[in-house]
């Protein structure tokens, strides 16, 4: 099992945002520089973050974005559902019944038995990155911090 890039770019946006300072936006254009990342690919993102209501757009001018919730709100399955998809690691695309199609009716229904495993693992990483919040990741990478840590990321060009 393998995210693509897209997931580490999509929390690198999350991470960007929560760090963002109070009261300003960030425009996708500062993102898509800092990311090193086609700005239509950056929107396309930024678009599944806003479907997700993760992340909220304001148009305009003085338009970008900004986180749509609290920082303890948002868990790292959120992020990656928002981007990848739910999560199903195992294919299912019948291999196992055609293999087994000379067999008896128990061997024939075992693809449902492997399924169940790997339903059952997809619940167990999925459950444990749902119960990681973004908050979590930040306390743990600033620890000693009494406060995380803003930027105004629209000043760096």
């Amino acid at each position: 099992m393998k995210l693509t890039n897209a997931t580490e770019q999509a929390v690198a946006i999350v991470a960007i945002l929560a760090t963002q300072s109070h009261e300003t936006l960030v425009s996708s254009e500062t993102i898509y520089r800092k990311l090193s990342v086609s700005q239509s690919y950056i929107k396309k993102l930024l678009r599944k973050l806003v479907v997700a209501e993760i992340v909220s757009s304001v148009s305009g001018n003085s338009g970008g974005f900004q986180l749509n919730k609290a920082l303890h709100d948002i868990s790292l399955y959120d992020v990656v559902k928002a981007i990848e998809g739910p999560f199903h690691s195992f294919p299912d695309i019948g291999v196992l019944q055609q293999a087994f199609a000379e067999f008896d009716e128990e061997a024939q229904n075992g693809h449902y038995v492997i399924t169940n495993f790997f339903t059952q693992a997809d619940e167990s990483w999925t459950n444990s990155l749902a119960n990681i919040s973004v908050a979590d990741v930040f306390t743990e990478v600033f620890q000693g911090y009494e406060t995380f840590p803003l930027h105004d990321w629209n000043l760096e060009h």
